[in-house]
């Protein structure tokens, strides 16, 4: 559940998650992908993406911590 662990750990720092996508693709490769936002020094953005392995049921549980945090409800 590597890309579950990323993202908590991206939204437990305080970084912007930009989005979340991810595909049922049998392949298993590079299916999954976080983008962030990273800003620097000067306070300028730059969007970071992360491309993760996952299954259907770590893509959903990242879904559902995502979809909370918007929310505002938080995990």
């Amino acid at each position: 559940m590597k890309m579950l662990g990323r993202l908590r750990y991206l939204l437990i720092e305080g970084f912007e998650v930009a989005s979340l996508s991810g595909y049922d693709d049998q392949s298993g490769k590079g299916n999954a992908k976080i983008l962030y936002i990273v800003r620097d020094e000067k306070g300028a953005p730059h969007l970071v993406s992360e491309i993760f392995d996952v299954d259907r049921e770590e893509m959903e549980q990242c879904s559902k911590l995502f979809l909370s945090r918007m929310s505002g409800n938080g995990e």
